[in-house]
């Protein structure tokens, strides 16, 4: 770990143990931000991008640290191994450091709590990707504005005695409760659907950062692999899956685009945004499943106890079953207090398939009777399996037909389900299914 010198702006080298206290740099990044390899010439110049670093420096230093960490000019990003080191130990860095400061450089902080917080809460700072585990990591986070004037801090209150933690739970959508550092629950021990539920209202300037910004609070370690687009987030969940049997990844109910709409698909959601209705979910240590589930060539396997905690749906499509997450939901939309999650499959061209028919996640009250035999009690288990993604929406499949094929909507027919489409036009004793 390299850790800036806060007296004299000189770097120095850390290893585990050796490391000092420090404090700890949390910004949106501009676009003249200053490199590890730029340092030297711009703290020479004094260039103005060179102010954010003085300024974290002295805040630092006259709160009593020698050292401090910013990510922009502490990784030598021309170094590959260097950075993916980094990512991988960031939400670490962040968690031990003595303080993390957040400089949010679209806010002015007029003393007066009610002029400025709309500035805050509009502040791009919530809307990023990286700054989720530099807000949940630190237990001691402290926001400053743009002339690095206190505003107040996160669990506790601010300069007018009023808490923060409303005002960041309203933008970011993360419970005060989990806002609130607990040694003995950590944010990264909470259900992964939870923890996903946090990063779908946020954004990365590439694609796989989505993923890769959630290393530490998924507690998984990866290659990064930029270039792999939206491959980086399946790799995150196969990480995951690897190494905990929590089904609640399994628990998400929208498309890639954050939108609700019918569609079929794999178990393993294409995106964040697909855990955007997620946040109310939470697993317990005696929900863990008897049986794995693990990714193999086939895609995912998954053992389905029979008798068990799934059920059958009369479909004219054929095979349609719902099936018991072992995870619960608590909400006060609902007329009961705790739910299970329910997801829907269906056999669909020689393989399963999750089906998702409603915008919202399906419930069933605590108290519902299930037919949930255990191993134990002598219910034997059928693996199926799953392709890794596969997506299917309504919408999108009527317009790629009518753009392909040429002809008007009227002659395009739907079947009860709304999953497959027949051109009837095309050919009128078969028809061409879709």
């Amino acid at each position: 770990m390299r850790l800036l010198l806060t007296e004299r702006l000189e770097f120095q080298e850390f290893f585990d143990s050796q490391t000092p206290k420090y404090a700890i740099l949390s910004h949106r990044w501009t676009g003249n931000e200053v490199s590890f390899q730029d340092f030297d010439r711009c703290k020479e110049e004094q260039r103005p991008s060179f102010d954010k670093i003085s300024n974290c420096c002295s805040l630092a230093k006259n709160n009593g640290y020698e050292w401090v960490w910013i990510d922009t000019c502490c990784i030598d990003k021309k170094s590959s191994a260097e950075l993916s080191e980094a990512i991988n130990s960031m939400y670490a860095w962040y968690k031990k450091a003595d303080v993390c400061y957040v400089y949010l450089v679209n806010v002015s902080w007029s003393g007066d709590w009610e002029t400025t917080r709309d500035e805050f809460r509009d502040s791009a700072w919530f809307t990023r990707g990286w700054t989720l585990q530099e807000l949940l990591a630190p237990e001691d986070v402290l926001f400053f504005d743009f002339h690095w004037r206190f505003i107040g801090k996160k669990d506790v209150s601010s300069a007018n005695g009023t808490s923060l933690n409303p005002h960041i739970s309203d933008v970011t959508g993360i419970s005060e409760n989990d806002l609130e550092y607990k040694d003995w629950n950590p944010p990264e021990s909470q259900c992964v659907a939870k923890k996903l539920s946090w990063l779908s209202r946020r954004n990365t300037t590439r694609i796989e950062d989505m993923a890769y910004c959630m290393l530490g609070l998924c507690d998984v370690n990866m290659p990064l692999l930029y270039g792999e687009g939206e491959k980086a987030f399946l790799r995150l969940q196969s990480e995951i899956i690897k190494k905990s049997d929590d089904e609640s990844i399994f628990a998400w109910f929208c498309d890639k685009e954050g939108r609700s709409l019918s569609f079929m698909s794999g178990l393993i959601a294409p995106s964040p945004r697909c855990f955007a209705e997620s946040g109310q979910i939470f697993t317990e240590l005696a929900m863990h499943r008897k049986q794995p589930y693990s990714q193999i060539n086939k895609g995912l396997a998954y053992a389905i106890p029979r008798p068990g905690n799934w059920t059958r749906k009369e479909s004219t499509e054929g095979d349609h079953y719902s099936l018991r997450l072992e995870c619960h939901i608590s909400s006060s939309d609902m007329d009961f207090q705790l739910g299970w999650v329910v997801i829907d499959l269906i056999f669909y061209e020689r393989s399963w398939r999750r089906l998702q028919i409603s915008s919202k996640p399906v419930i069933l009250a605590e108290s519902t009777l299930w037919d949930s035999v255990t191993a134990e009690e002598g219910c034997f288990f059928e693996t199926i399996y799953f392709p890794e993604i596969y997506v299917s929406y309504i919408e999108d499949l009527k317009e790629r037909l009518l753009h392909r094929f040429r002809i008007p909507e009227g002659q395009i027919r739907t079947r009860p389900s709304g999953e497959k489409y027949e051109i009837r036009s095309l050919d009128q004793q078969k028809g061409v299914a879709v």
